[in-house]
């Protein structure tokens, strides 16, 4: 039969466990992550950019089809599952644009273009929950500029990490 331990010996050894855990030298320090080459970065942005054009041609299929009104495949549901699809499409984008150490010109404009892309964001959650397919061709007026503003800003990054204009 196992011997049975006092609580204040398990106490004990439950407390010097965290400490050890959780403790440690104040003077840890953090491996500074290596810099990624030219060429690391640009495999980076293009495989971001590729799965990013990949979803988008799906999807400009399905609004295409579901969300004009006039259209006899109109479709609420459908098109807003399209924005919604649309939307995480770009955050996944985004993600892999701030998981990229850009420096100099390439980290402003890879800012700028997520700030772009921050604000087509908003407005394709505002397509993806919006009552009406009516509501969502307002929506929609107002994110074509936006794409246009985000495709340019996409083209400078490309330029500043040294990848030509996409075909």
């Amino acid at each position: 039969m196992p011997r049975l331990q006092s609580p204040l010996l398990i106490s004990c050894a439950v407390a010097a466990a965290v400490l050890a855990a959780c403790g440690g030298s104040s003077a840890t320090t953090t491996p500074t992550p290596t810099p990624l080459s030219q060429a690391q970065i640009q495999a980076r942005y293009t495989s971001a950019a590729t799965a990013y054009n990949t979803s988008e041609t799906q999807i400009s299929l399905t609004e295409n089809s579901s969300c004009d009104a006039g259209s006899p495949s109109a479709a609420l549901t459908a098109c807003q599952m399209a924005f919604s699809a649309q939307r995480q499409a770009t955050i996944a984008y985004d993600n892999a644009l701030r998981a990229t150490p850009y420096t100099g010109t390439a980290a402003t404009d890879a800012s700028h273009l997520r700030s772009d892309d921050a604000a087509i964001e908003a407005l394709l959650e505002q397509a993806a929950t919006a009552p009406s397919l009516a509501t969502i061709a307002s929506v929609q007026d107002q994110i074509i500029p936006l794409l246009a503003t985000a495709a340019t800003a996409a083209a400078t990054l490309r330029a500043d990490i040294g990848l030509q204009p996409p075909a």
